[in-house]
């Protein structure tokens, strides 16, 4: 009667077709997916019987492409804005520490909401909620998606080489990149494509420097950096959860050139 339900609503937000109200307490259809809900409801509302398992194993492994093309509603800035806004009155600073805290050392959340999202979508939530709680006249634009409550759904998915989440603070930009990742896949999967994205974000703002976050940073990770540094001129700073929040406590500005 806990995990079942709890499992099943995971899986649904997976589709990003549900939204959580009430504090976590109740579910209901994202309004930014109507268009994929209807069409979900008028081509598969009628169960088709199977007599055969391989029948059945062909109707269920078969893509419905129009799933694909349906776009969910457009979010925009000044809306995503008002999200963060919204939730930054939810969770208060030492809530927003604690579950940052939970995250680096791997323990579970009690948080009706929170128990929703997997490690890594709530790494990007809590870190955006973090940056905007600390500093709220900065520009705070998280790049996952959200349903229609601006909870996300999944994490930011890197289209067109857009980082987790950029901040514009005055003329200077801050591009904020998470991972859960530690040693040797942290190594493979997250440098080059950071490079990428502060390469690209470096466009849209007079300096630009990147935060990578994770609960360890790896010493291949960090030689990486350092390469990066050296070859493309590229400031990424390599914080630890619990360094990144430390610095959040302790300083008046979030772009650094330490």
């Amino acid at each position: 009667m806990v995990d079942y339900p709890d499992e099943f609503i995971r899986k649904m937000r997976l589709t990003g077709l549900i939204s959580l109200r009430g504090a976590g307490r109740f579910i209901d259809i994202n309004k930014n997916e109507q268009a994929k809900v209807d069409y979900v409801i008028k081509t598969y509302s009628k169960y088709i019987k199977f007599d055969m398992e391989e029948k059945y194993f062909q109707y269920i492994s078969a893509e419905d492409n129009n799933l694909f093309s349906v776009i969910a509603k457009k979010i925009t800035l000044a809306e995503q804005d008002e999200y963060l806004k919204k939730w930054v009155g939810v969770y208060s600073w030492d809530t927003i520490r604690t579950e940052l805290l939970n995250l680096s050392t791997k323990h579970l959340t009690k948080d009706e909401i929170l128990k929703y999202l997997s490690n890594p979508v709530r790494l990007e939530f809590l870190t955006a909620l973090a940056v905007k709680t600390k500093f709220p006249n900065i520009n705070v634009i998280p790049n996952y998606p959200v349903d229609d409550e601006g909870i996300p759904a999944s994490t930011a998915g890197g289209v067109g080489n857009t980082g987790d989440i950029e901040c514009y603070e005055n003329l200077n930009g801050i591009l904020i990149e998470v991972t859960m990742s530690e040693g040797r896949t942290q190594t493979m999967m997250e440098v080059w494509p950071i490079s990428r994205h502060l390469q690209e974000f470096g466009k849209k703002s007079k300096k630009s420097m990147c935060y990578f976050i994770a609960p360890s940073i790896f010493s291949d990770s960090l030689k990486q950096i350092k390469y990066v540094k050296q070859t493309e001129n590229l400031s990424i700073y390599p914080k630890t959860i619990t360094g990144f929040l430390e610095q959040l406590e302790s300083n008046t500005t979030l772009y650094s050139q330490v």
